[in-house]
Order: C-alpha cells, then sequence, then structure tokens
C-alpha cells in the first residue's frame, strides 16, 4: 500500500525561521506516514498551496499565534499577539477546501482555532479576559495540567486514547464552531476543548508535546494517518 503523505503546516516562528514541534514529524513517522512540512506565510500564495493537496491524504494545522480577529468578525484586543495574516490566508483555504475534498483534518492548538474560523465559527480572543484563568501553562507544556471531558462515542474521545488529563498552552479558545462542525470536549471550567465534523478534528491541546511521556496521545495522529 502506498504511504499515507501528510501535510504538516508550519508558520513563522521566530521572526527569522519557519518552525514546527517536532512532535508532529514524530508522531507521523511512528505511524508509518510521510510528514511534509509546507510554510504558510509571506509569499506563499494560497491558490498554489492548496494544489498540493492533490498529492497528499491528510493535513495537521499546528499550533502558533493568534488568528486575525477581522477573519470571524472580532474585534481587535490587547493581548492578541503574533499575527500572521498570510499565514491565516493560507491555513483558512486550505482548511476549506481539505474538508470540500474530503481529507482528513487535525486542527491543533491554533489549528482548531484556524478549522472553526474557516467553517464560519468564532474565536474567544483572551481567555482571561473572558474570566477563564489558567490555561497559558507554558511551563508545563510537556505534562498534563487539566482534566477534559469529553463527550462519549466522539472522535474527540478515540483521540484521547484513554487519557482523561491533557496539557494547555492558549489564550484564545473557539467561542462558536460555526455551521459545520460541533463541539465534543470540554475543560472544567466550560472552555471547548475539541470541535469535530466530517473527516475533520480539532484539539485545543497538545498532542504531539506530550509523547515523549504518553503514548496514548498517539492517538489523534493514528485517526489521521489511518484514514
Amino acid at each position: 500500500m502506498p504511504i499515507p503523505t501528510i501535510a504538516i503546516f508550519a508558520g513563522r516562528f521566530p521572526e527569522d525561521r519557519y518552525s514546527a514541534n517536532r512532535g508532529y514529524i514524530d508522531a507521523i513517522y511512528a505511524l508509518g506516514g510521510l510528514p511534509v512540512i509546507v510554510p504558510a506565510g509571506a509569499g506563499a500564495k494560497p491558490d498554489q498551496v492548496v494544489d498540493l493537496l492533490d498529492s497528499v491524504r491528510g493535513v495537521v494545522l499546528t499550533g502558533g499565534g493568534d488568528v486575525e480577529p477581522a477573519q470571524y468578525g472580532g474585534a481587535d484586543h490587547p493581548k492578541i499577539m503574533e499575527l500572521d495574516p498570510d499565514r491565516d490566508a493560507v491555513e483558512i483555504l486550505v482548511a476549506q477546501t481539505a474538508v470540500e475534498r474530503g481529507l482528513r483534518v487535525l486542527g491543533i492548538c491554533r489549528g482548531i482555532q484556524v478549522l472553526a474560523v474557516a467553517l464560519g465559527g468564532t474565536l474567544v480572543a483572551d481567555l482571561p479576559s473572558a474570566g477563564f484563568e489558567g490555561h497559558w501553562q507554558e511551563d508545563k507544556q510537556y505534562e498534563p495540567v487539566h482534566a477534559i471531558e469529553v463527550e462519549a462515542g466522539s472522535v474527540a474521545g478515540l483521540a484521547l486514547g484513554g487519557a482523561s488529563i491533557v496539557n494547555s498552552i492558549h489564550h484564545q479558545a473557539v467561542a462558536a464552531p460555526g455551521p459545520v462542525l460541533r463541539p465534543t470536549a470540554w475543560s472544567p471550567d466550560g472552555v471547548i476543548e475539541a470541535i469535530e465534523g466530517d473527516g475533520v478534528l480539532g484539539v485545543q491541546w497538545h498532542p504531539e508535546r506530550l509523547l515523549g511521556t504518553d503514548e496514548r496521545h498517539l492517538a489523534p495522529f493514528r485517526w489521521l494517518v489511518d484514514a
């Protein structure tokens, strides 16, 4: 059988380079897939990048900075950070096109937010300002820090692989997933932690950073590669 090729979209961070946490790549390799890193930023023409989808079996939208509020009708906020409108343009079109073509799409952290925006949803611009504390725990990014409640029988439940505690490195979250996707996992304070639809899964935690201590977090990547 052909090796499943997975496009992993990477943003600019820091400013002088494109980058993606090695956990995304390691996970795809571990499951017998072939990861292809696609830079999404200045110089990338969204229509040309979309042509790449003809040669891949799935898409990973990775973590990174905030989505430009204008993309979902939101207002500017003083806590917005690391905006990259060029990356937004590429990844939003990629998400929409992949869904139209029936490719599986996995969105992680920023990726879940891109999925929501691409398919008609909105975001919480800053969780602490909205009354939700404790979701930015970068100093503990490689360890689980809070429980998660998941809808029984959902893809999000499958993606947890039996785990019940996840890490948390985000100050934004999905406010409403739009008409195509639905929420299927929540943190104890009610913040949406997963959204899903036909062939689409977005998770707010970072499974790629938990692989080193808990192989159950390969599960969302397995869902993607095994398709």
